[in-house]
């Protein structure tokens, strides 16, 4: 049985935005992590719309197009998830050849597993840090003796935390 996955190419980071498409694309989403994750689907404004919540090891179908670009971040923390190892999903046309008839194309769902962004021992360690000290960080960053890099980089991922949790309750 051939199996054909037709890519688009993907566009650059400043286009994080769905594009007209007709071409429909079929997946199947499944959080493969120990966290909860968001979805969300990228408007034609480039605007992070939520889909849905997934729990850990859940699924969900969804009917999307071709140009249509999807995220995923923690729920708590913000942070963003990967699929295939790259922060943005593009959704693309998954078909394979009819059995009885060669000549036809049927299209199917492909599963998409959601996992955590690979990272280096010292981003692992910085964001699990932080999200240990996220309720009471102002006072702990205040007595911690690190290395002020390391603290600039906490400081900035705490940051991008509490925007999240501050987005998150607006909706």
């Amino acid at each position: 049985m051939a199996l054909e996955a037709v890519s688009p190419p993907e566009p650059q980071a400043l286009e994080l935005a769905a594009q007209y498409s007709v071409e429909k694309s079929f997946v199947f989403f499944v959080n493969s992590t120990t966290r909860s994750v968001n979805l969300y689907w990228m408007d034609f404004n480039g605007r992070q719309e939520l889909f849905q919540a997934l729990k850990p090891g859940a699924g969900i179908k969804i009917n999307t197009y071709v140009k249509h670009p999807w995220i995923f971040r923690d729920k708590v923390t913000g942070e963003r998830m990967h699929v295939k190892n790259k922060d943005v999903f593009w959704p693309q046309v998954s078909r394979m050849r009819d059995a009885a008839n060669s000549a036809l194309w049927i299209s199917f769902r492909k599963l998409v597993a959601i996992h955590l962004p690979i990272r280096s021992l010292r981003s692992k360690c910085l964001w699990t840090y932080a999200e240990q000290i996220f309720e009471n960080h102002t006072e702990i960053l205040e007595k911690l003796i690190i290395p002020r890099t390391v603290k600039y980089d906490l400081k900035h991922i705490l940051v991008m935390i509490e925007k999240h949790q501050k987005y998150a309750s607006m909706r």
